[in-house]
């Protein structure tokens, strides 16, 4: 795995933590009910949520598993992808240097080959 922050978090690298890291709430009423022989089992009815960027995605590992009421869809299509860094597109870049980066590079960035591709998924049950 390659991480692009350039420092180890035990809690976003290593969940679940060691013992002695703290947690947020919602994710100690998680692991306190929901870890077997040292794994984390989901609940029925219930998704581990991970964000699409790992290292700066706030997720299950910080709010806790996700009630199946709460899914309203699934993703269906690449509609766009844009070839770019997650340094070229951080919140540390500023809004009108990210969007001078899209505007002036829209066509040789734009990854062609991936618009309006369908998104093989597993169903949702």
């Amino acid at each position: 795995m390659v991480h692009k922050l350039d420092y180890i978090d035990s809690y976003r690298d290593n969940f679940p933590a060691d013992p002695n890291t703290p947690l947020y709430p919602p994710a100690q009423v998680m692991l306190e009910h929901n870890v077997k022989n040292g794994e984390v089992v989901v609940p029925p009815g219930f998704y581990f949520a991970m964000g699409d960027n790992r290292d700066q995605s706030l997720d299950s590992r910080y709010w806790g598993f996700v009630p199946r009421e709460n899914i309203i869809g699934k993703p269906l299509i690449i509609y766009w992808s844009y070839d770019a860094t997650t340094e070229e597109l951080s919140n540390r870049r500023s809004v009108p240097a990210t969007c001078f980066d899209i505007a002036t590079h829209f066509i040789t960035k734009t990854r062609w080959s991936r618009e309006m591709r369908l998104i093989h998924s597993y169903p949702v049950q």
